[in-house]
């Protein structure tokens, strides 16, 4: 056999396929779809947090719920309960017997809802409005006539012997289907769990 007669094969076809380099076509594919992993595990970590928030704000309005049950069973007295747009007061009656505050400082002091979350108080079926906030409707100051429209009244009682005025409330997050519903009945019975939004319902 001739040497001369043997052809010289390109130096690609001589290479291995594992050595051979990706395409710029290869390559933007692989940056798309780390790019979609990273999007949405950035999504999970985030709706995570979130939800964590929210089952921690739930359980915190529940157990100050049995609290202030307990309390008014211990002292004889009907502690109110009052929601805003920004939070929810405690509240019991003075010797006047006008609607104030519970407590200026201790577990049941008017606390604020954590943002971005907002309650949703329903009775009998009905949704009540919040009232505008925790500071806009406070009971009258000494020498100073009484404003009906910025007295404080209870949107929910809970009565000494353990009886409670029926409600419902969600406590949600804005455009998050999840969340959390905390109820109780007429017998003082309160209780939690999570919900699921219908479709297109989560604002």
């Amino acid at each position: 056999m001739s040497f001369g007669a043997v052809r010289a094969l390109p130096a690609s076809a001589s290479r291995p396929a594992f050595q051979r380099g990706f395409t710029l076509l290869e390559l933007l594919a692989v940056i798309v779809i780390i790019g979609i992993i990273v999007t949405f595990a950035s999504l999970s970590i985030g709706n995570r947090a979130l939800d964590d928030r929210l089952e921690g704000e739930s359980k915190r309005l529940e157990q100050l719920l049995r609290l202030a049950e307990d309390e008014a069973d211990l002292k004889g007295i009907a502690i109110g309960l009052v929601f805003s747009k920004d939070g929810y007061r405690f509240l019991s009656a003075d010797a006047s017997r006008n609607w104030v505050d519970y407590a200026q400082s201790g577990i049941l002091r008017s606390r604020p809802l954590l943002q971005p979350f907002f309650a949703e108080l329903r009775m009998e079926g009905r949704l009540i409005p919040p009232l505008p906030s925790t500071s806009e409707v406070e009971a009258p100051r000494a020498g100073e006539a009484e404003d009906e429209s910025k007295k404080l009244k209870p949107q929910v009682l809970l009565l000494p012997g353990g009886q409670m005025t029926p409600f419902t409330l969600d406590l949600k997050a804005p455009n998050y289907p999840s969340y959390f519903r905390i109820e109780g009945d007429l017998l003082g019975r309160v209780k939690r769990e999570r919900k699921q939004a219908e479709p297109g319902a989560a604002r």
